[in-house]
């Protein structure tokens, strides 16, 4: 006999063994959910557990160069080369140069028998810089010039001996700010006293000096410790020109200021062949290039009113894309005004794009147009668009003749505002000429580099020799003794005579007028001051 419950029961004696279906599917479902709950937990673990210390990024390019914004920046003995295939072989000499200084430091008892010179600047332009790769390239070369005349001749005395550090400040703010912090940390080891070079006229070029000359420490004497604290380092500007730099506490230029050159463009403009043409600026407007600003604002100043083709100057602004779009449609406007001369108030890199419209401007060309520029148009001759420059020269009916810092021409022409050793550096079997074979001068930065340097190592070497420290000389030593650089302690450099006015600017320096003709060539047509006459 079966029990009912024989088909779809356990049987009695398997109820200890065998579990009822309603128990299975409940502990299933209790299972499943601790199952879900152990998943859930696990994965609430996994987000809501702290991050596991992660290893520090290395930001370290070498030693004094770091990367910032992807850039190594920073300071180098030479050892770290910035841009490899341009500026390789010129690190490699400079480095064996410190390297010989360091090691005559080491032997000498003396601990002032050596100091350092940084030479900064951006060493790797962007498309949008106004120097080029050989303009950057040439003005080191200057400066080791003068390094190795200062370490290896009489020309300049002999102590303290040369080191030249090597600053990349980069194209930012975060990068530049980041090569400072190097050069303070580098200051005590390296003695570091000056920074030379400095790059262009800009608000950030400004802001930079500033910080590198400032002191340390409030000048209260405070002892709390200033945002963004100076550096106390004497600066040696190259090529800054704008007038709006003129005062800037510690800073000393070797370039003529862009009044200056616009007082010398005027007098050129006064010559017999020039003295009634009508004469039209262009000028940038840009807000935060000291130089352009000046330069055009300055012209005006000097230039008598009643020869000016217009009242106002046709304006463009290079900060903004389709400056070569704004100068073609300036054209009609341009040849409305009827000017001989075209003084154009812009950067270098903005002749093409004026030069090339002007070209096939649409009134006629049976008449001459003179184009004068300031000192940065020395740039056109290596930058992109110079065959567009070439084809107006040669086909536009148009000259270009523009106010230089420097040029190897000049000194033939006036050689009583030239006078010293310096320019023998430059010539036939001089030092830069060895080191450097097939190097062009034609744009005055080499000459203008070595100016900078050679500066900075007459002050250097006037303040240890009327050092009460035994010959131990300081950033703020160098910045006391400036004053000091005019009259009989005046600098010699090959780009002219150096006397200081008490604004930091140099006083009548020699600025040569310098024209580009059709084929490239550059030659010097007169050398001219301000008031017309350099010191001499």
């Amino acid at each position: 006999m079966q029990w009912p419950w024989s088909r779809s029961r356990p049987r009695p004696d398997d109820w200890g063994t065998v579990l009822p279906p309603w128990w299975r599917r409940r502990r299933s479902r209790a299972v499943a959910l601790v199952a879900a709950l152990a998943v859930l937990g696990g994965g609430l673990f996994l987000l809501l557990r702290p991050d596991p210390p992660r290893p520090p990024v290395d930001t370290s390019c070498a030693t004094g160069v770091e990367r910032v914004a992807g850039v190594c920046v920073g300071v180098t003995d030479g050892s770290y080369v910035f841009d490899k295939k341009n500026l390789g072989s010129l690190f490699a000499k400079i480095h064996q140069e410190n390297a010989a200084v360091e090691a005559q430091s080491t032997k000498s008892d003396r601990p002032s028998s050596r100091v350092s010179i940084v030479y900064l600047m951006s060493m790797v332009p962007g498309e949008k810089d106004s120097n080029t790769l050989d303009s950057v390239r040439h003005e080191i070369q200057g400066a080791y010039t003068a390094q190795m005349e200062a370490n290896r001749s009489n020309k300049y005395g002999d102590v303290p001996k040369i080191k030249l550090l090597l600053a990349h400040i980069g194209n930012g703010a975060a990068q530049a700010s980041a090569t400072l912090e190097q050069i303070r940390l580098r200051t005590p080891k390296d003695r570091i006293v000056a920074v030379a070079g400095l790059g262009t006229s800009t608000d950030a070029t400004e802001g930079l000096i500033r910080r590198i000359t400032a002191e340390a420490t409030p000048p209260d004497g405070s002892t709390a410790k200033p945002a963004a604290p100076g550096l106390d380092l004497g600066a040696v500007g190259s090529v800054l020109t704008a007038d709006t730099l003129s005062g800037v506490p510690g800073l000393v230029r070797v370039a003529p200021v862009n009044s200056d050159e616009a007082f010398a463009a005027a007098a050129f403009l006064q010559k017999e062949e020039y003295a009634k043409k009508r004469v039209l600026v262009v000028q940038d407007k840009r807000k935060d290039d000291q130089y352009t600003q000046t330069l055009g604002d300055r012209f005006l100043a000097a230039f008598p009113k009643n020869r000016l083709a217009a009242a106002e100057p046709e304006m463009y602004d290079s900060s903004r894309a389709g400056v070569a779009t704004a100068f073609k449609t300036r054209m009609s406007t341009i040849c409305a005004a009827k000017p001989d001369v075209i003084y154009f108030a812009g950067r270098g890199i903005d002749l093409p794009r004026f030069l090339a419209p002007l070209k096939d401007r649409p009134c006629a060309k049976d008449r001459q147009v003179l184009v004068i520029s300031g000192d940065d148009a020395s740039q056109t001759a290596q930058a992109a668009g110079f065959q567009d420059i070439k084809d107006t020269l040669k086909h536009g009916n148009v000259r270009l003749v523009y106010t230089g810092l420097a040029h190897p021409g000049s000194w033939a022409l006036r050689q009583d505002a030239y006078p010293g050793a310096a320019q023998s550096s430059f010539g036939a079997g001089g030092r830069f000429r060895t080191s450097f074979k097939g190097e062009a001068l034609d744009d005055g930065q080499a000459i203008m580099g070595h100016d900078a340097v050679l500066t900075a190592v007459a002050g250097i070497r006037l303040a240890a020799a009327n050092s009460e420290t035994n010959g131990t000389v300081t950033g703020s030593d160098v910045i006391q003794i400036w004053g000091s650089l005019r009259g009989t302690e005046m600098v010699r450099g090959a780009s002219g005579l150096i006397s200081f006015k008490n604004d930091g600017s140099p006083e009548q320096k020699a600025i040569p007028i310098i024209e580009i003709a059709s084929d490239g060539s550059v030659r010097t047509l007169a050398v001219s001051a301000r008031g017309g006459k350099p010191l001499t």
